[in-house]
């Protein structure tokens, strides 16, 4: 059964004006271009995962700033910092899977995992600074990670 998503967070923020939701009818799909096992994966949460030396995100939902994670950070000192679910993470690894990537590396599922990993908060309620500010700088900075894929964490 699908989460009614759209209904959900109408209901957790009853005090906001209403969000003018995006709507696609495709989403772009690129394939990958050689097997899972030879790509260099990216990891990409909008958990608002940071490290205590971090500025934590701001909860004004207009922060477009990512954080960098390295890909061998000690999991148990990272910290939630997404306003709807840090309170409710108990195990990071729902929100931001680095410890199940770095095993499917090791495992030779994946080819590796790009460092650093990369996380924001999703609750950013402008299309406008997404498309303007977010996305422009997550995509040219997967490039320069040379990724040949992305496992996007949506939260």
């Amino acid at each position: 059964m699908p989460v009614p998503y759209i209904e959900q967070v109408r209901r957790m923020y009853p005090d906001l004006p209403a969000y003018q939701w995006a709507v696609n009818e495709r989403a772009p799909l690129t394939p990958l271009r050689k097997p899972l096992r030879e790509c260099r994966v990216a990891l990409v949460s909008s958990a608002g995962v940071y490290l205590p030396a971090q500025p934590a995100f701001r909860t004004d939902a207009k922060d477009v700033s990512f954080r960098e994670i390295p890909a061998d950070a000690d999991v148990e000192t990272l910290l939630v910092g997404h306003p709807s679910t840090a309170a409710a993470v108990t195990d990071l690894d729902t929100v931001f899977p680095l410890d199940r990537l770095r095993e499917l590396a090791r495992a030779g599922v994946l080819g590796g995992l790009a460092s650093p990993a990369l996380s924001f908060v999703g609750r950013v309620l402008s299309r406008g600074l997404l498309r303007r500010d977010m996305v422009p700088w997550l995509v040219e900075r997967l490039r320069a990670l040379d990724v040949d894929a992305a496992f996007f964490v949506p939260v």
